[in-house]
């Protein structure tokens, strides 16, 4: 990303950090969303709600219930899954003597254990995307994007990165749709050109499972089964809306310092409590 836009990506999941945190009570172990000191995001793996911390990694079970994942306590910027792979960017836990930044690092135990991949002392991902074998890194170093075509072996360049969300094509490689400003661009070359899906909808976040595209656009969340040439909408928050993620599973949408999610596909949703 450019440098100013990786500083309003993490601005954004920074505010969420900070109003989950207005009640901040600093333990030694993390053990709630109150206890620890930042977070980076929130995802969905399968069926389960993933926290990125600058302590570790770990599975969100209730708002006051969450367990490490794994005994690594690496700082967790970006994160991305594929498959039964999960990948990961970011910082050596303290006190490590691992080069930083740690570059790509993938776990095919569900963050049990890490393998570096690619990158390591070189690049911290702080926005990953991916599926298949195609991963979208933005370095917050450079403020490149960075594509690879094969889960983070080898990379290229795409040049300082203009977009604010990345949602990669689950079953063909180098189609991926894109948000930059407002607006939705489709891919078909990895980014090498985009053509713009016209919508009078402004998106802040976009996912892509084998059901279709969920965007989240003000207060809603739509669906598209067509590529994003319609969309339908699927529910209204009271708030505004920041994080979304989506598995084949489970679809989750925050709302100031709230988590909510679905088990069916966006119709009914529940708060985190």
């Amino acid at each position: 990303m450019k440098t100013q836009n990786i500083k309003s990506f993490r601005f954004r999941f920074s505010c969420f950090a900070i109003v989950a945190l207005m009640t901040v009570n600093n333990g030694a172990i993390a053990q709630t969303l109150d206890s620890v000191s930042h977070i980076h995001h929130v995802k969905v793996v399968g069926n389960k709600v993933l926290v990125m911390t600058h302590e570790g990694l770990y599975e969100l079970v209730g708002k006051n219930n969450m367990k490490l994942v794994g005994q690594d306590k690496i700082d967790v910027m970006g994160f991305t899954s594929s498959g039964k792979n999960i990948f990961a960017s970011g910082h050596p836990a303290q006190g490590s003597k691992a080069l930083n930044p740690i570059g790509l690092v993938k776990s095919t135990d569900g963050g049990l254990s890490w393998k570096s991949v690619s990158l390591v002392g070189k690049v911290d991902f702080h926005f990953l995307e991916g599926a298949g074998t195609d991963l979208y890194g933005a370095d917050s170093q450079s403020g490149n994007l960075m594509y690879s075509a094969d889960s983070g072996k080898s990379w290229s360049s795409l040049g300082a990165n203009s977009f604010t969300d990345i949602a990669v094509s689950p079953d063909m490689s180098g189609i991926a749709v894109a948000i930059k400003g407002s607006k939705l661009l489709l891919t078909r070359n990895a980014l090498k050109s985009t053509k713009e899906l016209k919508s009078t909808l402004k998106f802040t976040q976009v996912e892509w499972r084998d059901s279709g595209l969920y965007a989240l656009s003000g207060t809603s969340l739509y669906m598209s089964s067509d590529l994003g040439n319609s969309w339908n909408k699927l529910n209204i928050f009271k708030g505004a809306t920041g994080i979304l993620s989506a598995s084949d599973q489970l679809i989750l949408v925050t709302v100031g310092s709230d988590i909510y999610t679905s088990k069916n596909m966006g119709k009914i949703f529940r708060k985190i409590s």
